[in-house]
């Protein structure tokens, strides 16, 4: 931290704004610790998945799967099988797309073979274009409705077959897709809790970077302004919503962030009413105040209608040269000719008229 940085640290040591400061922070702290949480607890509950999506496939051979009773307690699990021949079973897993009824379309997502080990059968699932005596999937439990489709109408002819069959099938549809995903997720997840934790370390190394401290600068000298929202916040305040109002000030705090607007530099507030529609049919309003003064930064805040209005009504009362209400030709000027916006409420405030 440098010599300017500490000073500025200084200055605001034990203030409103150092409390603001600190709360951002924390709470960008505390959203890393989420996402840095909840990719190790994934990590940590699918570390057996995770370590045959990585090491994996493992070579496994005919003897090798004659041992295994329980895939599901095998550390390995992600494996390659190399067998003498291979059968097709001619069962199939089909999707259907209906409409009124009628099938439109299908789609073959797998079908089921047999592969011959020796002296023993696997059943293997794969992909519909998928052939030949080598297999790359996951040892899984046999489904009932394969075993009774696939095993039992065997058994009918052959009833010495059933010790041939190995108690389990191998799935070689889509093993990966499911790391894929995660790594979708989780490494965008991860980087940006580094990302968030630097912007911290930053903010802290450099406190004029902070946007709240650069916010209540542009009102002037930091210590000062500083020392103005102290004095009026422990005077006569209004809680409305989430906002706090003195008699000169109004604050917003946000989860990251504080908005704030200097009331006798107000120029222009107005209620936003949004309507909101489910297929076509009115489900309901919202209500959200929204404010400019002359650095033109908006302060909205969403609240109840009888908050809105009454936080409009109390802002008119100590600022009434502001304009006050919504018009289109007003956002035109916002957007176009806000130096000329200011200067007429500047001059309707020196002549101490009233704007609605």
């Amino acid at each position: 931290m440098d010599i300017q940085s500490s000073s500025i640290s200084a200055q605001m040591h034990g203030t409103f704004l150092d409390r603001q400061i600190n709360r951002t922070n924390r709470n960008l702290l505390l959203v890393s610790l989420i996402l840095i949480v909840a990719v190790v607890s994934y990590a940590a509950v699918e570390r057996r998945y995770l370590y045959n999506f990585f090491a994996g496939p493992f070579e496994v051979s005919g003897p090798q799967l004659v041992t295994i009773q329980q895939p599901a307690s095998q550390s390995r699990y992600f494996v390659k099988v190399k067998g003498d021949d291979s059968s097709d079973t001619g069962l199939q897993e089909v999707e259907r797309e209906t409409e009124a009824g009628t099938v439109k379309r299908e789609t073959v997502k797998a079908k089921y073979s047999i592969l011959l080990l020796n002296q023993h059968l696997l059943i293997v699932k794969s992909g519909p274009n998928e052939s030949g005596a080598v297999y790359t999937g996951e040892l899984s439990e046999l489904p009932s409705d394969v075993r009774s489709n696939i095993v039992a109408p065997l058994l009918k002819e052959h009833p010495t077959a059933n010790q041939a069959f190995l108690p389990f099938m191998l799935d070689t549809t889509g093993f990966r897709d499911d790391g894929y995903i995660a790594l979708a997720l989780g490494i965008p997840a991860f980087a940006l809790a580094a990302w968030l934790i630097a912007k911290v370390m930053r903010r802290r190394a450099d406190v004029s970077s902070h946007p709240v401290v650069q916010r209540a600068c542009i009102y002037g000298n930091l210590a000062d302004v500083a020392q103005q929202f102290d004095i009026e916040l422990q005077g006569n305040t209004v809680k409305i919503s989430r906002a706090t109002i003195t008699q000169s000030w109004v604050f917003l705090p946000s989860r990251f962030g504080l908005s704030i607007c200097r009331i006798p530099d107000l120029i222009w507030a107005y209620k936003k009413v949004t309507k909101h529609y489910t297929n076509f049919i009115p489900t309901g309003k919202t209500y959200e105040i929204v404010m400019y003064d002359r650095f033109g930064k908006p302060l909205q805040m969403q609240a109840r209608q009888k908050k809105v209005d009454a936080m409009l009504t109390l802002l008119a009362e100590r600022s009434p040269w502001a304009v006050f209400g919504y018009s289109d030709d007003l956002n035109k000027t916002l957007r176009t000719n806000w130096g000329g916006f200011i200067a007429a409420v500047d001059q309707r405030k020196a002549g101490g008229s009233t704007a609605k």
